[in-house]
């Protein structure tokens, strides 16, 4: 009597974490293995495992890449195979857009629902994402900063071009400031911090025209005016200017497209997500809001510094004589005499 081929295994859900994807499927008593089919263009398919627990745990993926699944079972004979699930394996704390989305759908209880389309729901994301952003790197210090981008001026011009992506060897396009710097020497080294100029002084250097440095009685300071950053004085020719700055955060078009800089998070962005979804339908959200203001509460409450073993100060503390002091003091030595 020939063998009948089991039936087609249930449930079949892939979850993604720290760079590899864990396939789960129910269990079907009297089978012998389960093949296990991947796909990375949901057309060809290869057997990569056939186990004989209804688990998996593939580790041979590549963060960012989509995967497809399908199981079967068998006893000698094969079944037909499940119907595909996909998936993106990301880094640790993050998601992809495609999952963060289905997260929000399931969270609103809208998952079969069309009243919100898919160009909607990632639109949702994307400003859920970006306010979030904007939260931690106000609140955090230190939470995401670009390489330090440097730069000489050229003894004419007093506005420079911020990045945008494309300029300055396509480092990130700039966000957010933290900080200038200026190099006293010749290549760039022994900086010293800039100020920024209040906008009450803005015509402070015009008439006339002086050209003085860092270094002379008038210091060299800036300003953010538009997509540019302007000094004044116009600083001379080849000096070093090193920016700290934030980059801007990537926009979310594919649905492999990960979420990153707000690891750990993105709980934010699929609460943030529903609740527009259900405004959009005039649906009760009190209990999103909730849940929402409860993030914002832990936002602020953990962002005193990620280095929790130094914690920033608003400024360094210095003595009496090193606050009067300076160069040409009356001692000679920074000091007014202190103590």
């Amino acid at each position: 009597m020939p063998t009948i081929a089991p039936s087609i295994p249930q449930n079949l859900i892939a979850q993604q974490g720290d760079g590899q994807v864990y396939l789960s499927w129910d269990q079907i008593q009297g089978v012998t293995g389960y093949p296990l089919q991947r796909s990375t263009d949901n057309i060809n398919f290869t057997t990569i495992a056939t186990p004989t627990v209804p688990e998996y745990l593939d580790t041979s993926v590549v963060i960012g890449t989509t995967y497809y699944y399908k199981v079967a079972a068998t006893n000698g004979v094969d079944s037909s195979y499940t119907n595909v699930v996909s998936v993106v394996p990301t880094a640790t704390g993050s998601m992809s857009l495609g999952q963060v989305r289905l997260l929000a759908q399931q969270r609103a209880d809208r998952v079969n629902s069309n009243f919100v389309t898919k160009s909607e729901w990632n639109s949702y994301i994307n400003q859920s994402y970006t306010e979030l952003y904007d939260l931690l790197v106000t609140l955090y210090e230190d939470y995401f900063v670009a390489p330090p981008l440097t730069f000489q001026t050229n003894g004419s011009d007093n506005q420079y071009d911020l990045p945008n992506g494309i300029n300055f060897s396509g480092a990130p396009a700039f966000y957010k400031i933290l900080g200038l710097d200026c190099g006293l020497g010749a290549q760039g080294n022994a900086w010293v911090t800039l100020h920024k100029f209040d906008f009450i002084s803005r015509n402070r250097y015009v008439f006339p025209n002086i050209t003085s440095t860092f270094l002379g009685v008038f210091n060299l300071r800036y300003r953010i005016v538009g997509n540019k950053l302007m000094f004044i004085p116009t600083p001379s020719a080849n000096q070093y200017i090193r920016m700290w700055y934030i980059p801007r955060v990537n926009t979310l078009l594919k649905d492999s497209d990960l979420l990153d800089s707000v690891n750990g998070w993105i709980e934010y962005v699929i609460v943030d997500a529903a609740i527009k979804c259900l405004q959009k339908e005039e649906s009760d959200v009190t209990v999103l809001l909730a849940q929402k203001q409860a993030l914002i509460d832990r936002i602020q409450t953990s962002a005193m510094n990620r280095d929790a073993g130094q914690p920033d100060t608003i400024s360094d503390v210095r003595t009496f004589g090193e606050r009067w002091g300076g160069y040409g003091s009356p001692n000679g030595d920074g000091s007014f005499g202190g103590y």
